[in-house]
């Protein structure tokens, strides 16, 4: 139906055979209603009228028909709105509504129109809007004319029928006689996974047959999925089934829940290959992984598949290693009219060369890193390979055991890298002793009932490093259901090393204590103990493969023995430090937790407490004082709250971290200069005896904002407006410069011309310089205040640069990029597009020259948490 909206009254048709009602409206007042909002619609020559009370609303809009157009749904929207104002829910605003809906041309796309114009009052989510009362009438109105507009729906409003043919298939259990793309393509395209998991689950042929079609679609067009559900003749509202990569996405999570085999994918799985492969020649390149194991970790992954040999040698030559790209070429005889030209051209060099397959593998010269070695003799490495050998082993360990030689194990285990959604099996276990390490090599202990290891007749600690992951595996892969693999006799030695480090302010002998770079992996805490780090080249290789290499077994090795030096390590060194190294150990010990135990819900947060110390926490001061009356220690492992105190305005010292177990001097020093100490742990206890009662405290809380709160009330100190910020965070400093937004860009123009000079003045020197006859660098050896001083460059800077600036400038110094310190302006953290704002001031610390900005703002949130008012 079309027609037009006209608020003047109604104009008669031309056609007389569509009768129209005429009103009186425009002879009367505006605010008078004579019939049904005075509203007319006609569709197929009908008119109508009904009455109503003489109730004064806003004009009404009147309908004629003049041409096949839309009616405007905004003013119709008005119109209605007018009406819930007076009457809410009533009469009239049905038989608006209704007529509405019976002369629009499509009904169901009008009432999405119309609730689209009053969407203010849609998103109110209340069940008395005027969105739910149009949507109920229309639900009422569709009800008993659905016959007449069925024609007007489209596929889109019809996906009912796919899930509803979907569920009924199941409830006849006739699942098995449909394709793929009669329910469940449809179902991904429309976003209803939820009812495809359902239906997957009652029947492995479709599951099996869905992988397959899913696995073909991966090696079509990128526009596949566009096609397929034009084809399908369904709407693309899933937007996690709209590309191949997503494609990708969910043929994994299909396969990996109803464990399907890699065979019944073949596509996907020969892409997770070459995914793998390219990380591992990454490694490879980088000289992380070793070249036996880059090509065993390729041959296995490749196997017959001759398409994925192709593939590889195309890789290797967009990487651009010619030479391991012949090797595999030769290696796989690929015939050469396949293979890239410029390999193509190599191949013809090798060749005249009479270069063949087996030339010498291409040494790591590059790779100048040394490594934690094995002290360990090669006679004293013993492999476990089959039953007799395995017989001798528990033999000799039962004798040591009996004779008390024995008390600690290191234990480790390898498996094979996983490229694809299949499971690697556990391939190696290594045990080590202190004087002999035992790996037994899964592949060739079979069956595995048959080498039980009876871990529980062990009676000595047995240390690993990240044991979960190790444990999963061995509960996975070896028949040890009845056996324990955690609690008492079990230590984990990153857990040792965290918990020492924390509790107990435990430094290693190569850690350095200003470097705040993480350290997690087991080659990092070699490192920080002995000074290098494993080899760990060996890593991903071929663990199944028989037999081992001799760099596997040295790898593997070494890999179990060193967690027992590192146990030694740390046991002299508690010893030294006065720390109960043992209570340490059995507390990590018992408080390990289960491998298998169910992880806890990551919305969750579970907060760090802070360790106990039976120190009673009654202050002893009674009179308020200013931040100006206290000076604080604090240890390293309280910088935070070192950094948060001088944000207070409050002198605050940190110890170092090679001095944090040094207790006579942490004494000495708070006796000296008269300060009070806070700390936790060990080294507050430790501490706290030599001091008389409230001049060292023991905070409680690890959340920061407590931890202020504590100390301030403890001293009883008073932070004022004016103590914020009036210290430099960094340095403890209280001499602060005061700069504006235009003095501040030419100090950061200074800075930044200094820093690109210098990085020209101090270039690596070439081959042919003669250093000895080098006046230039000879000039800075007579420097005799390096580091402290402007350099020439500042000077020339201040000269020539800035030479417009007066001489009894109070910021001359400034500008030349040094504070009155002779500290170089740290200016990384500012941008140039910070001074663009002319009200911003900035704060440069003369001592350190770290430059902070934006005061108002960081005073603010610090006075809230203390509870002022600004």
């Amino acid at each position: 139906m079309a027609g037009r909206w006209n608020d003047n009254g109604f104009n008669a048709p031309t056609d007389g055979a569509n009768s129209w009602v005429s009103g009186s409206s425009a002879n009367q007042s505006p605010r008078k209603v004579l019939s049904v909002a005075q509203l007319s619609f006609s569709n197929h020559g009908i008119s109508g009228t009904s009455t109503a009370p003489n109730i004064n609303v806003p004009p009404v809009a009147c309908f004629e028909p003049v041409q096949k157009a839309e009616p405007d749904v905004d003013r119709v929207a008005k119109h209605i709105q007018s009406i819930w104002a007076t009457w809410k829910q009533s009469k009239v605003l049905t038989d608006t509504l209704r007529s509405f809906f019976k002369f629009s041309p499509n009904p169901y796309a009008s009432l999405l129109q119309l609730i689209n114009v009053i969407s203010e009052d849609r998103l109110k989510g209340k069940a008395n809007t005027m969105s739910l009362s149009i949507t109920e009438e229309f639900y009422k109105w569709i009800k008993c004319n659905e016959s007449e507009y069925e024609h007007f729906l489209t596929d889109e409003l019809k996906i009912r029928a796919f899930k509803m043919a979907c569920y009924a298939s199941m409830c006849l259990n006739i699942q098995d006689r449909f394709t793929v793309e009669d329910f469940l393509l449809p179902l991904f395209f429309m976003n209803l996974v939820c009812v495809t998991e359902e239906f997957l689950v009652t029947s492995q042929f479709q599951q099996t047959a869905l992988v397959k079609y899913l696995d073909d679609l991966l090696v079509e067009n990128d526009d596949c999925l566009y096609y397929l559900a034009n084809r399908l003749n369904v709407t693309q509202s899933n937007n996690n089934f709209s590309n191949k990569n997503q494609i990708k996405t969910n043929l994994t999570r299909i396969m990996k829940k109803y464990n399907i085999s890699n065979e019944l994918a073949p596509n996907i799985t020969r892409q997770k290959k070459k995914g793998g492969l390219v990380y591992l020649f990454r490694r490879y390149q980088s000289g992380a992984t070793g070249i036996h194991a880059w090509r065993e970790m390729a041959l296995e992954s490749i196997g017959d598949d001759e398409t994925m040999m192709l593939e590889v040698v195309k890789m290797l030559e967009n990487f651009g290693d010619i030479q391991e790209c012949i090797y595999f070429a030769q290696l796989f005889a690929i015939d050469s009219s396949l293979l890239p030209p410029t390999i193509q051209q190599e191949l013809l060099f090798c060749e005249n060369a009479s270069a063949g397959i087996d030339r010498p593998i291409p040494t790591e010269e590059y790779n100048t890193t040394e490594y934690h070695d094995l002290t360990l003799p090669d006679k004293q490495i013993h492999i476990i390979d089959c039953a007799s050998k395995f017989n001798e082993f528990l033999d000799k360990i039962n004798i040591e055991l009996f004779d008390a030689h024995l008390d600690i194990l290191g234990l480790d285990c390898e498996w094979k890298p996983e490229f694809t959604s299949d499971k690697s099996d556990l391939a190696s276990i290594q045990l080590a002793t202190i004087d002999s390490v035992y790996i037994f090599h899964l592949p060739q202990l079979q069956p595995a009932e048959n080498y039980r290891l009876h871990w529980q007749e062990f009676s000595m600690n047995i240390f690993c490093f990240e044991w979960k992951g190790d444990a999963s595996m061995i509960r996975s892969s070896l028949p040890i259901d009845n056996i324990q693999l955690h609690g008492p006799g079990f230590i984990d030695i990153k857990l040792l090393w965290k918990e020492l480090e924390t509790k107990w302010n435990f430094q290693l002998p190569f850690q350095n204590p200003n470097e705040d770079t993480p350290y997690n992996s087991l080659s990092d805490l070699v490192k920080l103990c002995f000074g290098r780090p494993l080899n760990k080249t060996e890593q991903f290789s071929n663990w199944e493969k028989i037999p081992l290499r001799s760099n596997q077994i040295k790898y593997a090795a070494l890999d179990a023995y060193c967690l027992l030096e590192i146990y030694n390590l740390f046991k002299t060194m508690c010893k030294t430090c006065n720390i109960p190294f043992n209570e340490v150990c059995q507390k990590i010990s018992n408080n390990d937790h289960p491998d298998m135990t169910k992880p806890k819900p990551k919305h969750k947060k579970h907060k760090y407490k802070m360790p106990k110390t039976n120190m009673k926490t009654n202050s002893p001061h009674t009179h308020v004082s200013s931040v100006k009356h206290f000076k604080l220690l604090v240890p390293y492992t309280l910088e935070k709250l070192a950094e948060r105190l001088r944000k207070c305005g409050i002198d605050t010292s940190i110890v170092e971290r090679s001095k944090i177990n040094d207790c006579h001097y942490i004494i000495n020093l708070i006796k000296t200069k008269n300060l009070h100490f806070i700390a936790f742990g060990y080294a507050f206890s430790k501490v706290a005896e030599e001091l008389h009662a409230g001049q060292c405290y023991c905070v409680q809380n690890h959340n920061l904002d407590d931890q202020v709160q504590e100390v301030l009330n403890f001293f009883k100190i008073v932070v004022k407006k004016e103590d914020l910020n009036s210290r430099c965070q960094i340095c403890n400093s209280d001499s602060y410069e005061i700069v504006s937004s235009l003095v501040m860009k030419k100090i950061y123009d200074a800075v930044k011309l200094i820093q690109n000079q210098k990085a020209v003045r101090y270039r690596p020197p070439s081959i042919d310089e003669d250093f000895e006859d080098n006046d230039y660098y000879e000039d800075e050896d007579d420097s005799e205040d390096e580091g402290t001083s402007a350099p020439i460059n500042a000077k020339c800077l201040t000269n020539n640069s800035f030479n417009s600036s007066k001489t009894d400038d109070p910021h001359s110094k400034l500008i030349s990029g040094y504070t009155d310190g002779n500290s170089m302006i740290d200016v990384k953290p500012l941008s140039a597009d910070m001074f663009n704002d002319q009200n911003r001031v900035f704060y440069i610390c003369n001592s350190c020259g770290s430059v902070r900005w934006d005061n108002l703002q960081w005073e603010s949130a610090l006075g809230s948490s203390l509870g002022m008012k600004f």
